[in-house]
């Protein structure tokens, strides 16, 4: 799980949404981790309204039993 989460966070950081669109083939064990795109909808919506060309902020970042990333983000 840990390596999925660890690229969509550095994406998400980097500010590299034509890869995040591309989620299901750049990302490492990405249908694996989501075999379908519901989960990721809501971060997509947020990355949708936010000011274009500038990166997400970081604001937590965990993991619960060692399965689900609860990562926390900020878009301006």
């Amino acid at each position: 799980m840990t390596v999925f989460a660890d690229w969509m966070r550095q994406a998400l950081l980097e500010g590299r949404q034509g890869d995040l669109l591309a989620w299901d083939r750049l990302a490492p064990e990405a249908r694996r981790n989501h075999p379908t795109p519901e989960h990721l909808w809501p971060l997509y919506s947020a990355l949708g309204a936010a000011t274009p060309g500038i990166p997400a902020r970081l604001l937590h970042s965990s993991t619960d039993r060692a399965i689900l990333a609860m990562d926390a983000f900020a878009f301006d």
